[in-house]
């Protein structure tokens, strides 16, 4: 079956998601919500699909319980990224776009090095949950994977196979070194309690945006750093699981602490409720603002052209 390596990779992302305990055991609840809450029990639609991002939040709920232990609310909030990777990939099929936990077996060498944050001799990451990658429009994003010629940064041949298996992550760190310039750069952070959390990405962000750094801190080694990218946003994604209305009144306003944090985040903040003015974006407007440029076309037309494919060719969505 012909392939490009961008499809590759969102495969490898989504069949890691099911392979987590945490994930394969509350998927069949959400998959039952969503076909029957969200597609009323009958085929879905591209805007269905779409919409699936208004009630994430929902979803999630449904396997949540009160007086949970702290193993629980961790295990809460990798099911929620997951959830999060799985509604962002199955809107982004056929785009230029995949998204992925951090994971050492999908992310790009230049992507990662590109994110470090040096602090003297000290390296250390953002707790980035999930990464997007937007690639450019060039003939080795979409032909056959298997048929990509491609050298690394020394100026060898990659070899397309490693012994039975697709030798994936040598031929995209040779892409996406050859590419970096052009190619965009996007981090995620999800959280399921907005209060507690909401400093962590606005200091995040703050890093990742300066230009400069007094005390010998820096962005990027290796010579790869976000600044050289095509593009760089920096995005916060919350259930949230605190409680959204109190005495019939929204507990998040314009004015609150944690909506303040995050109100100039690069990447812009986003919940998994339909969106309101001033607190935060629904999910499925990060994908318009941040992820649109994989495609000439929109994402309701590329999620069309998908349908017909969610029982074969992405059947590894598990969502027919």
């Amino acid at each position: 079956m012909n392939q490009n390596i961008i499809e590759y990779a969102r495969e490898l992302s989504i069949k890691k998601l099911f392979e987590t305990n945490g994930f394969s055991t509350v998927w069949p609840t959400w998959k039952n919500k969503i076909q029957t809450d969200i597609f009323n029990s009958a085929p879905p639609t591209e805007h269905l699909i779409y919409s699936i991002g208004d009630n994430l939040r929902d979803i999630f709920r449904t396997t949540g319980q009160a007086g949970r232990s702290q193993s629980e609310v961790s295990g809460g909030g990798a099911n929620w990224e997951a959830l999060v990777c799985w509604y962002l990939n199955i809107c982004l099929i056929d785009r230029r776009t995949f998204v992925l936990k951090h994971n050492k077996d999908l992310i790009p060498s230049p992507i990662k090095d590109a994110i470090t944050v040096n602090y003297g001799n000290f390296r250390s990451n953002t707790e980035s949950d999930l990464i997007a990658i937007t690639f450019p429009d060039k003939a080795e994003y979409t032909i056959d994977k298997e048929q990509i010629l491609i050298k690394d940064i020394h100026g060898n041949s990659v070899d397309i196979s490693k012994g039975k298996n697709y030798n994936f992550l040598p031929i995209l760190d040779a892409l996406v070194a050859r590419d970096f310039d052009d190619i965009e750069i996007h981090i995620i952070q999800c959280k399921t309690n907005w209060n507690d959390n909401a400093q962590i990405p606005m200091l995040w962000d703050a890093v990742y945006s300066a230009n400069t750094f007094r005390n010998g801190i820096s962005v990027g080694t290796n010579g790869y750093s976000i600044h050289d990218a095509k593009r760089f946003t920096y995005s916060f994604v919350t259930v949230p699981s605190n409680q959204i209305k109190k005495n019939g009144r929204l507990t998040y306003k314009n004015t609150s602490t944690a909506v303040l944090r995050v109100l100039n985040l690069s990447g812009g903040n986003y919940w998994g409720l339909p969106s309101e003015t001033g607190v935060a974006s629904s999910i499925k407007e990060l994908l318009e603002r941040n992820l649109k440029s994989g495609h000439s076309n929109g994402i309701i037309s590329t999620i069309r052209t998908s349908m017909s494919y969610l029982n074969s060719t992405y059947s590894y969505f598990d969502i027919i």
